[in-house]
């Protein structure tokens, strides 16, 4: 009978597991020196565990989340099929994913979801949904134990003292208080001779928990520095209303900044609002530069609304994904699946496939399944002393120290480039890619910088 990593790794009779190894998890950060180990404590003997680690997904198909729900899921499932076929799974059997569960409206109960989730062995689960239903399931998660991997919320809301997460929530994408000090750093920098006074920003978004999260984060880094919100506008989910009247709503104190924290309708607002603008000659009277979010990233040039958009819509605009580039690798990933992926984008797409990813690492690092075990290794497993890019190299480094009797740690950066967790376990420091559109308002761009969470 072959004899399997498992067989092997008990034979050692050596533990790495508790505070000692917790602890020398700590040790290393990204750059340190490659292959260091360090010798386990003497107690216990090392186990792998008997059942594999189960993952669950919860997504939704309305709202701000409908446009990435089916890349999100694809980009699970394939790094799913990546660890069990390409790479032999974890602890020598397949790592489980089971059923997606796509909400389709936003009040729907997930605590009868995630009791089915427990009872079929579920420890960590990946999310992808509004900060409202993630709040309402943060008791359920924490009543099973279950580590929550997070790919899409920014809502401030969602730490709030009166959400008790018990360390088990992990959030992958920039916050509304990273993306709300970028918005600030900008508005208080302007200097255009045809937009408004430096440090003011005005305001459009869906009136849900992230679009009011986002406004409060912007007027609290705003207010101190002498800037302000001078318009704001909150407008209910699918129902923008009167495009002419938040055109004059917005013009009335023209900003620095116009922060629009919607989706598509924001082509149309924007058409409206340069031809609001323009002069005799035809050229901008007043102008300022546009800030979008992810879900208004889109190549407009290539929908029905294209040909009523007026020129140059989205000239001043910049839209942003987070995320790393986007390789040739992970572009054809989601093309084999769906050609259609060309022109919807990627977003959010590598962040479902890292979560897998990282999920499978955690365990390896604390050798554990369980949901408490796995949130605790989960920031270790992105800033250790071994950089590496993928699952197999990083699994090779974890297990040839345990192997060995000693403990190693990694520095996993994968589809997402590098990231790195605060305090709170939200995104502190990542990447980001940003798009422009070209005159005729095609899609431009893609290129990833790194973002860092103000202090």
């Amino acid at each position: 009978m072959a004899i399997t990593r498992r067989s092997l790794v008990r034979g050692l009779g050596l533990g790495v597991l508790g505070a000692g190894a917790l602890s020398a998890c700590e040790g290393g950060r990204r750059g340190g020196s490659r292959g260091q180990t360090t010798p386990p404590p003497s107690a216990g003997a090392l186990v792998e565990p008997e059942q594999p680690l189960v993952i669950g997904s919860i997504g939704a198909s309305y709202g701000r989340m409908a446009k990435f729900e089916d890349g999100i899921a694809i980009a699970i499932d394939v790094a799913r099929i990546d660890v069990n076929a390409r790479w032999e799974g974890l602890f020598d059997q397949e790592i489980v994913l089971v059923e997606r569960h796509v909400m389709a409206a936003p009040d729907e109960d997930l605590a009868p979801v995630i009791q089915q989730m427990a009872e079929s062995g579920v420890t960590c689960v990946i999310t992808s949904i509004d900060e409202e239903s993630l709040i309402a399931a943060i008791p359920s998660f924490v009543e099973h134990q279950m580590t929550v991997i997070d790919l899409f919320s920014s809502g401030m809301q969602v730490r709030a003292e009166d959400v008790q997460t018990s360390n088990l929530l992990v959030r992958l994408a920039p916050n509304d208080a990273t993306i709300a000090a970028m918005y600030a750093e900008l508005a208080l920098g302007a200097s255009s001779d045809r937009g408004g006074a430096p440090g003011t920003i005005a305001y459009l978004s869906e009136d849900t928990l992230q679009g009011r999260s986002l406004l409060s984060e912007i007027e609290r880094v705003l207010n101190p520095a002498s800037g302000r919100v001078v318009s704001q506008q909150l407008y209910a989910v699918g129902d923008f209303g009167d495009v002419a009247a938040r055109v004059g709503a917005v013009l009335e104190t023209p900003p620095a900044l116009l922060v629009l924290n919607g989706g598509a309708e924001a082509a149309p607002f924007l058409s409206a609002l340069r031809e609001a603008t323009l002069d005799e000659g035809g050229r901008p009277s007043v102008e300022f530069p546009v800030r979008v979010a992810p879900w208004a990233v889109i190549d407009y040039a290539q929908e029905e609304v294209a040909g009523s958009l007026a020129a140059e819509s989205l000239s001043t605009a910049t839209g942003f994904e987070p995320g790393g580039e986007i390789t040739v690798d992970h572009e054809n990933m989601m093309l084999n699946r769906d050609a259609s992926f060309l022109q919807r984008g990627y977003a959010y797409t590598q962040q479902g496939y890292d979560a897998v990813v990282i999920a499978c690492l955690a365990a390896q690092q604390a050798l554990s399944v369980e949901g408490p075990a796995l949130a605790a290794a989960i920031p270790r497993v992105l800033t250790g002393s071994e950089d590496c890019t993928d699952y197999s190299a990083c699994r090779q480094v974890l297990t040839t120290a345990v192997d060995a009797g000693q403990t190693a740690t990694i520095s996993y950066s994968g589809r997402m480039g590098d990231l790195e967790l605060g305090p709170r376990s939200d995104a502190r420091v990542g990447q980001m890619r940003t798009y422009t559109w070209s005159e005729a308002n095609a899609l431009e761009g893609g290129s990833a910088a790194g973002f860092e969470a103000p202090a």
